[in-house]
């Protein structure tokens, strides 16, 4: 019987899961993931309906969608349909560049889990096995964009280099990361979302992120210049705020398709909007050396 069993298992390529959570607005949302490791590579994006959202195969499809300036993390056919909460998710597909992947959102956010990247991987590695070799892109890029309160730079690099300083009032953290392999991107998974005490206090006097709750994420006060975490302490890592933030860079830059380009950035209180103006400009270069990546 156990030999049936597996060579039953060997025979099946298809593999699904759900994952269900709070999210920033929501206090139960909902993912459908499944991996055909036999099939062509290639990342279906889909809306809750089951229609198609973007391809990671279909330059057209993602370019055609909108980024709303209020839910920067997310992408939209229009106001009324798309995805938010991607860019944690998205990463974890850097690590299989070779299998297929459909995504149905069950909602209109991703799950938040715990605020990271690390339970997605811990999901997604479940369906598709050991991570196979990154894919890289490169970018003959020089150059420099400023924008209120930061910047950030790029220039061509053998790999992909960040380094992510911020700032908030008197605290400041930074962190530098060079991504050459499945282990190197890892590493950064665990680092969660945060916000300071007093940025959670507007947001839902607001009517905001009503969805969150004490597993979210890092809440953090600013105390002599250094930030104190009240909820999620201790740190996972080192400068893991800053950590984090090069999480989303990550996640952002490898919405439309799981590869990553060679550039060394430097980038000073970014956020998903500066992310996606750096998007707009690798776009040519992504998709164009899609088919001859390393």
């Amino acid at each position: 019987m156990d030999f049936l069993r597996e060579d039953l298992l060997m025979k099946q390529s298809v593999f699904e899961t759900e994952i269900f959570s709070h999210s920033l607005s929501l206090k139960n949302a909902g993912v459908r993931i499944s991996c055909d490791r036999l099939a062509l590579p290639k990342i279906e994006w889909l809306l809750p309906s089951g229609e198609l959202l973007w391809a990671s195969d279909d330059a057209d499809s993602f370019r055609r969608l909108h980024f709303l300036s209020l839910r920067s993390s997310g992408l939209f056919k229009n106001p009324e349909e798309g995805i938010s909460l991607l860019e944690h998710l998205a990463p974890v597909f850097l690590l299989y560049p070779q299998m297929r992947f459909k995504v149905q959102a069950l909602s209109g956010e991703l799950p938040l889990l715990d605020g990271s990247a690390y339970p997605w991987y811990e999901a997604v590695r479940s369906l598709a096995g050991i991570p196979q070799e990154l894919a890289f892109y490169d970018v003959p890029l020089r150059e420099r964009l400023e924008f209120e309160n930061g910047f950030w730079e790029i220039s061509p690099s053998e790999t992909l280099e960040v380094e992510y300083s911020i700032s908030h009032s008197a605290f400041s953290d930074s962190a530098y990361c060079a991504i050459y392999d499945a282990e190197d991107l890892v590493k950064i998974f665990p680092a969660r979302t945060f916000i300071f005490e007093e940025d959670l206090a507007k947001a839902q006097a607001a009517g905001l992120l009503s969805g969150v709750d004490a597993h979210s994420g890092l809440l953090l006060s600013e105390r002599n210049g250094e930030a104190c975490a009240l909820v999620g302490a201790p740190f996972r890592q080192k400068n893991e705020p800053a950590m984090h933030k090069i999480l989303d860079l990550i996640g952002d830059l490898s919405l439309p398709l799981p590869f990553l380009p060679k550039l060394k950035i430097r980038i000073h209180n970014g956020g998903h909007i500066a992310h996606r103006k750096l998007l707009e400009r690798l776009l040519d270069y992504a998709f164009g050396n899609s088919s001859q990546v390393e």
